[in-house]
């Protein structure tokens, strides 16, 4: 099982674009989105980052929610091309979350599933998951917010 996961939201402007941060509401929504996401897939053996700072902050949010997954960051994820993550998933088998960037995990994910004309179109954060060259599940953004909030309604917590 593969989990494509688009970085939360960053900045407009840095130094550069692989400085890029997360702002305080990118940070907010990371937490809100792990939460959930982490009781929809309890494990995950492998966490593997882009080194662009806003994918690293929120791989780094993600482990918070997953303590025993191994946390890989590369430079091969910051625009990367389809045999970039070929490479960066040659040998590791497993539950395998890869947080990185777009257009680069629509490609791949167009690549793993087999269909070029594919367009999806992922918010900040999203993830996709693929197993088996078939997409099980997106989630989109708005989709984890409104979980996150019946969840907080439910336990009475604010």
């Amino acid at each position: 099982m593969i989990l494509l996961i688009r970085h939360s939201l960053a900045e407009d402007f840095a130094s550069s674009d692989f400085e890029r941060r997360l702002t305080r509401r990118g940070v907010k929504r990371a937490f809100r989105f792990f939460e959930v996401i982490s009781k929809m897939y309890p494990e995950i053996d492998y966490i593997i980052s882009s080194e662009a700072l806003r994918a690293k902050q929120t791989a780094e949010v993600m482990k918070k929610f997953y303590e025993n997954a191994r946390f890989i960051t590369t430079p091969k994820l910051y625009q990367a091309s389809i045999e970039d993550f070929k490479e960066v998933l040659k040998d590791i088998n497993g539950k395998i979350a890869i947080v990185g960037h777009e257009p680069d995990l629509s490609e791949f994910a167009k690549f793993l599933l087999v269909s070029p004309n594919l367009h999806i179109k992922l918010s900040k954060p999203s993830l996709m998951e693929i197993d088996e060259d078939v997409l099980k599940n997106l989630y989109q953004y708005k989709q984890i917010k409104a979980v996150y909030e019946n969840f907080v309604k439910f336990k009475g917590v604010k």
